[in-house]
């Protein structure tokens, strides 16, 4: 986007669509005692008298950190440890396995493998709930803000002791989703808006962005997309335009919002009539087929749907053949990184282009949403471990450092930003703006930024994360409990695995999916008649082992339960 430099937006390991701001209405950790900027009460001169030497590999290695860095120096002195740095890039899964079998896993590591299995395999030692609690009480008291917190990542059989230290992200719990609908097709025939709109920015091609908080009905959206597909929107006296942009590779990147409004995401977990079933045999799901194959039939989705996957689709939508698309409210802000996608692909290639952001249409029974990011619980996900031979001592001033680094307003500013005016600049007002960052990650880990952090989002660092463009939109519905309430999760998680559920998973998923892709595309587009062949899809679904994993999935809690306090 011209003019607008790259925004601090995302955790490097974290992908583009599950990623978004934080929420200025979630649940925060109670206030420590500690003053901002200061190391946790316990660490005083005594705690931390004796020199230790640490290992360290945080979320942000990728390789490229120097030795004795300014990041390393100020956390030496703060601490009284020596630091010494893994140089590896930890989204390599090639390069983890070797650190782990070569026995050179760091005291303190970051890791996308599942923890439980290092531990188990006695690569890596348990953490006490005590010394969390006592050296780490930003984090302690971010754990116990969720009833979840204390259980995840805990040792099997115990109350105390955690197999990793687990990372937050606040974001997950909010609605990312909306429809980006071509504002000036609508105004060339015709169409009038719902609700009042608000221009986004004033250059860069967000002075052409605009979004309201009120969504539109199906039956509207309907009615909508045959104007695009019969009066010539875009003048060329030709019939090819269509309604929105749908792809056969990605559905939760197409139409999850559209799915949405009958009320599911696709592969979760539902109850209907009271009982647990997949959404792609329930009854919502046949509505919504049917809505979809009229639409087909009327020539509202494009028939070529079926043969262009996420990436074609996308180039598809940047010339100017769609009057509508799913999209994230980072996409409608044009967000650098999703410029190569809708609507920022169109808007900045195309200056006549207008475009209305509008939340998740609303479906014929009330309806209105999109499935969670994470799992529905609460925002918790990603792993640092300990290494098996590590002391308690060590242990005590890693828990400091933690706490420090990751939620300690200041602490986290230095190590995951740097300084300001050098690593970065502030988009507007100090501490309540976006860290616009001033070098490339490599240039950001070679002095130490970020590489020691680990993923750790809370809704306090919202305006750090996230520039003033998205924040309109998360402030205006998208972060707000409105919207947080469009969110969809399963029915029942299986988030401690009390279960063999994810086994069933594994072993069933890939012939489940060619099942339910091959019935989807073939209903969609008339192939084959929804009404006289579900019976037998259902049947089809369930006896291919449907059934077997949704059994195993019955004895899991209920999310509800999950997310109680």
């Amino acid at each position: 986007m011209t003019g607008k430099k790259s925004l601090v937006i995302m955790l490097g390991i974290l992908l583009a669509v599950t990623t978004a701001c934080s929420s200025p209405g979630s649940p925060e950790p109670a206030s420590p005692t500690a003053a901002p900027g200061t190391v946790a009460p316990e660490a005083t001169a005594d705690t931390i008298s004796k020199k230790l030497e640490i290992s360290w590999v945080g979320q942000g290695a990728r390789g490229k950190v120097e030795d004795n860095n300014k990041i390393q120096q100020m956390l030496e002195k703060k601490f009284n440890v020596k630091l010494n740095n893994r140089k590896i890039d930890i989204l390599s899964a090639e390069q983890r396995n070797l650190m782990v079998a070569s026995g050179e896993l760091p005291d303190y590591a970051y890791t996308l493998d599942d923890p439980s299995k290092l531990y188990l395999d006695g690569v890596t030692r348990s953490i006490p709930k005590d010394l969390i609690v006592k050296y780490a009480p930003k984090y302690a008291a971010l754990l116990d803000s969720y009833g979840t917190g204390f259980k995840v990542n805990l040792v099997p059989g115990k109350t105390d002791e955690f197999y990793a230290l687990t990372g937050y992200v606040d974001t997950t719990v909010n609605q990312f989703w909306g429809q980006a609908y071509r504002l000036d097709w609508m105004e060339k025939l015709g169409i009038k808006p719902k609700g009042a709109l608000t221009q986004l920015g004033t250059s860069g091609g967000l002075e052409r962005i605009y979004y309201t908080t009120e969504a539109f009905t199906i039956e509207e959206e309907t009615k909508m997309y045959e104007a695009f597909v019969n009066q010539d929107p875009d003048g060329n006296s030709k019939k090819d335009t269509y309604g929105p942009m749908l792809d056969y590779e990605a559905p939760s990147n197409t139409q999850a919002t559209l799915m949405g409004a009958f009320g599911f995401g696709l592969g979760q977990f539902v109850e209907e009539d009271g009982k647990l079933l997949n959404s792609a045999i329930s009854k919502n799901y046949k509505d919504y087929l049917k809505q979809m194959a009229d639409w087909y039939k009327k020539g509202i989705i494009d028939p070529e749907f079926t043969t262009l996957n996420l990436t074609k689709s996308w180039e598809k939508y940047a010339t100017g053949k769609y009057g509508a698309a799913q999209a994230l409210h980072m996409s409608a802000a044009l967000v650098p990184f999703t410029q190569t996608r809708p609507p920022g692909n169109l808007v900045l290639k195309d200056p006549s282009v207008k475009i209305l952001f509008a939340p998740p249409p609303i479906g014929p029974n009330g309806k209105q949403g999109a499935p969670t990011n994470g799992n529905g619980v609460d925002g918790f996900s990603y792993s640092a471990v300990i290494r098996k031979d590590v002391s308690d001592e060590k242990l005590i001033r890693i828990l400091q450092m933690f706490d420090y680094i990751n939620l300690d307003f200041d602490g986290n500013m230095l190590t995951q930003f740097g300084e300001e005016g050098i690593d970065f600049a502030w988009e507007g007002t100090p501490k309540k703006s976006a860290a616009v960052l001033q070098k490339s990650d490599a240039e950001r880990e070679a002095v130490g930024v970020s590489y020691y952090n680990h993923v750790m989002r809370p809704a306090t660092m919202t305006p750090i994360w996230n520039d003033s463009y998205t924040l309109k939109l998360f402030e205006a519905y998208w972060g707000t409990e409105e919207g947080r309430k469009t969110v969809y999760a399963n029915a029942r998680y299986d988030y401690f695995n009390e279960t063999t559920y994810n086994e069933l998973r594994t072993k069933y998923s890939a012939k489940l999916k060619t099942i339910t892709d091959e019935y989807m595309f073939k209903a969609i587009t008339g192939e084959l008649n929804i009404d006289s062949t579900w019976d037998n899809y259902v049947k089809n679904y369930l006896d291919n082992g449907g059934r077997e994993v949704t059994a195993e999935l019955e004895k899991a809690p209920k999310t509800a339960d999950l997310r109680k306090k």
